[in-house]
């Protein structure tokens, strides 16, 4: 998985776009509020996906070890983070359509 392939996985869900965030690029839900789902590391090589259910966040941990790591906001883990270079296609594609699902996106 590179960069650009999950680049077009978080865009083709229903009206995500793509926006500068600090250094990052972010990837967000449609609407005034825009709320993030998924950021992406400057270089591309980490895909930092917001998963709200702490048992599913472990899961995909324990699943995809060396893949899927932890994801921390100051001492609070909010999501994993992937090393896209080693990432599977479909761990990828679940992982981004659970974060927009979990963060509001609803599907037309």
């Amino acid at each position: 998985m590179n960069a650009a392939q999950a680049r077009a996985l978080a865009l083709g869900l229903p009206g995500a776009v793509e926006t500068p965030h600090h250094e990052l690029t972010s990837f967000r839900l449609p609407g005034a509020k825009g709320k993030i789902f998924a950021t992406m590391t400057p270089d591309g090589a980490e895909l930092r996906v917001f998963i709200k259910d702490e048992d599913s966040r472990d899961a995909w941990i324990d699943r995809e070890a060396g893949v899927v790591e932890p994801l921390f906001w100051g001492a609070r883990r909010c999501g994993v983070k992937l090393l896209l270079a080693k990432a599977k296609l479909g761990c990828v594609k679940e992982l981004l359509s659970q974060s927009w699902r979990d963060n509001g996106g609803v599907s037309a």
